[in-house]
């Protein structure tokens, strides 16, 4: 029974997993709609049954239906359970109890159909033949107990056959639905199956070539001999591992715009940048996936006109991958086609995809991105071009395609001008070598490793994390081998230098793991360290995203880098607003400089304390975390300023006193003021506020 009780809960539940506002608006309406009709009744003077105080219970349940979404989180769960019993009580048992309070009428026969078409509405079949029975069983057993003469008016059995009718028309609709949407699934499972298997299938093949040719290159399988490679041999060897990467990367892409066009996609505003429409088709155009090298030539790119808009630069590449990917599916078939962008502002701002293909029949031309809509291709989804309106309609723009059958198909994308004088962002993109390798993070410092996380996730990297040099050992000795290791150097306990030291005496793969410092102190002495050592480079923090690119391209590659320092920042910028606004790009805004700069005041007076008890050790690591988590949040002028005075301390440089340090404690007020007047962050409540909010 229990068993059943729970399926049945299971069907209503499912009922309302995808649809919860339709419950708070039937709060909303029963709390306007239980009190206004029993005014208008009374007023009305009908002298029937005053069933205020059963409404009153009604009236509050379905005020908590209406307010869910300020429910504690721990009781948010239990709101669909709750709904059924709102049902229940509300729409089955009031109305029909009512009824037989009443002796029937034809107004409360209007409630009984009324309230069974919004019982049919809100539950499967099974339970609204469980809510109405159970209502109509509660309602007569009540009436039987408490009244001196009961007795069942026809119109109640009127009313409850009307109910049973409608559940049933409601089952068979349900049904049909049902079947609807089972087809309509089944459609999208058998296009989304085809389009990856078809996607698949070349960039699969060419990556069994380059593995034939790679062992082909090697000599006889199985020989167990060793192999001599001559230069042209490891030449040959490198361009087939290229040819496999480059396959691998068309069947990742295509995966991708596949599976994105599956998802809604509402602008998320974290990832808008400002971006230059000529730029944005030139990188697309470079970056698509081609299946045939002769296929790149058929595209160019024509500039008219620039201009600027603001978009996710991700999800308007994808939009000229579906067109590119649709213009091209009919190459083979049309050797003479060619697909040309054009970037204009005339007669408003857009880029014209232009292909020279089949063209499109005219009847089908208005349906086109209309969801499951396809034609001339058995393996689409029918989803590439609705995905595209959806992107650009997100945007403030549009699409629109026109075609000559037999002449040409041709999509404009419109957009609209950003902000006058609004910078183009540059974004760096994902080097093909680096995707879906693995970077094992390690720094002490838990906010450093956020911002790394999120840099190196945007490489389109997977990241393993360790908080200090020997749980990164025992990570490797354990077996977990990352592609490439990013070490901070200065770290309590086993520091990045000693850590990579013991690295480098592994045995196996796990001591020849590429090896990147991470250091606020890039000056000669520590990149000659950090070179002994067995590093591959040496990064300066804060952490310079296409510094990153190029440093781990290098170092996957086997190419040893030139140490990359950040660019002094000018002294009269207080902010570095551009790796601010990243920040904001990757939604680590709100969450990431608050704590930020918590943790900016704890170092600032540990500093002071430290200067004033002459602890030199103390003012060093103090000064160390300073340099290098002020320069990763941005706060570039306390980043020289701080960076200034760790050169110097570490050159011998020892001023007495704390004036120096009260110096840092004012320029980070000032910070603190300036990231509230430009985004609107102020430090974590809650804790020591030795420093200005204001």
């Amino acid at each position: 029974m229990r068993k059943r009780g729970g399926s049945l809960f299971d069907r209503y539940r499912a009922h309302h997993e995808l649809d919860r506002p339709l419950l708070q608006w039937i709060g909303v309406v029963g709390v306007i709609a239980f009190p206004v009709l029993y005014a208008l009744r009374r007023a009305a003077g009908d002298g029937g049954y005053d069933d205020l105080w059963w409404r009153l219970p009604a009236v509050v349940l379905c005020l908590g239906l209406a307010l869910r979404r300020w429910w504690p989180d721990r009781l948010k769960p239990y709101y669909i359970a709750y709904s059924w019993w709102v049902v229940f009580y509300s729409l089955s048992f009031l109305m029909s109890y009512t009824m037989l309070l009443n002796r029937g009428g034809t107004p409360f026969v209007v409630n009984m159909v009324m309230c069974t078409v919004l019982i049919v509405l809100l539950a499967d079949w099974r339970n609204s033949v469980t809510i109405l029975l159970l209502g109509y069983a509660l309602a007569l057993g009540l009436y039987f107990l408490f009244e001196s003469n009961p007795v069942v008016p026809r119109d109640f059995v009127f009313a409850a056959g009307g109910s049973a009718l409608l559940v049933a028309g409601g089952a068979l609709s349900h049904q049909g639905q049902k079947r609807v949407e089972l087809e309509r699934m089944r459609r999208v499972y058998i296009g989304l199956a085809g389009s990856v298997a078809h996607e698949m299938r070349t960039p699969l093949a060419q990556v069994r070539h380059a593995l034939d040719n790679i062992a082909n290159a090697l000599g006889t399988r199985g020989t167990g001999l060793p192999v001599a490679l001559s230069s042209p041999k490891v030449q040959q060897l490198l361009g087939s591992v290229q040819q496999g990467n480059e396959a691998i990367a068309r069947g990742l892409q295509a995966i991708e715009i596949t599976l994105k066009q599956l998802q809604p996609d509402t602008p998320d505003q974290a990832r808008l940048h400002t971006l230059s429409a000529a730029e944005v088709a030139h990188r697309a155009v470079d970056h698509f996936a081609y299946d045939a090298a002769e296929h790149r030539e058929r595209v160019q790119v024509v500039v008219e006109q620039d201009f600027r808009f603001r978009a996710d630069p991700t999800a308007v590449e994808l939009v000229f991958f579906n067109l590119l990917k649709n213009a091209l599916y009919y190459a083979p078939l049309h050797p003479d086609m060619t697909v040309r962008l054009t970037v204009t502002t005339q007669p408003e701002p857009s880029i014209v995809v232009r292909d020279t293909g089949p063209g499109i029949t005219p009847e089908f031309v208005p349906h086109l991105f209309e969801e499951f809509q396809t034609t001339g291709k058995a393996e689409g989804t029918g989803l590439g071009l609705s995905f595209c309106r959806r992107v650009m309609r997100g945007l403030g723009g549009d699409i629109e395609c026109r075609s000559e059958w037999g002449r040409f198909t041709e999509f404009t994308l419109r957009f609209p001008l950003a902000p006058v004088g609004a910078p183009v962002t540059t974004v760096a993109p994902a080097s093909v070598s680096l995707a879906g390798r693995s970077v094992l993070i390690v720094d002490d410092q838990p906010l450093n490793r956020t911002i790394a996380r999120a840099l190196v996730g945007e490489l389109g990297l997977t990241v393993l994390e360790a908080e200090h040099g020997q749980q990164a050992l025992d990570m490797l000795e354990a077996g977990q081998l990352p592609d490439a290791i990013l070490m901070d150097i200065n770290m309590p306990g086993l520091d990045g230098i000693a850590a990579t030291q013991r690295l480098r005496a592994l045995p196996g793969d796990a001591g020849r793991v590429p090896v990147l410092a991470l250091t606020a102190n890039d000056s000669a002495s520590v990149q000659a360290r950090a070179r002994a050592a067995g590093m591959q480079g040496v990064l300066g923090k804060p952490i310079d995203p296409t510094a990153l690119q190029r440093a781990l391209s290098a170092a996957l590659e086997g190419r040893s880098t030139a140490p990359v320092s950040p660019t002094p920042a000018p002294a009269a910028d207080l902010l570095n607003t551009a790796r601010i606004e990243n920040f904001r790009r990757l939604g680590l805004l709100d969450d990431l400089l608050p704590r930020a700069l918590l943790d900016l005041r704890r170092h600032v007076q540990s500093l002071e304390q430290a200067a004033a008890a002459g602890d030199r050790e103390a003012v060093s690591a103090s000064l160390h975390a300073l340099v290098g988590l002020a320069g990763e949040v941005g706060a570039q002028t306390l980043h020289g300023r701080a960076r200034e005075r760790y050169a110097a301390w570490l050159e011998g440089q020892r001023p007495g006193g704390t004036a120096w340090a009260k110096e840092l404690r004012e320029l980070l007020e000032a910070t603190e003021r300036a990231l509230w007047q430009y985004c609107g962050v102020r430090v974590a409540p809650g804790t020591d506020t030795r420093t200005s909010e204001s």
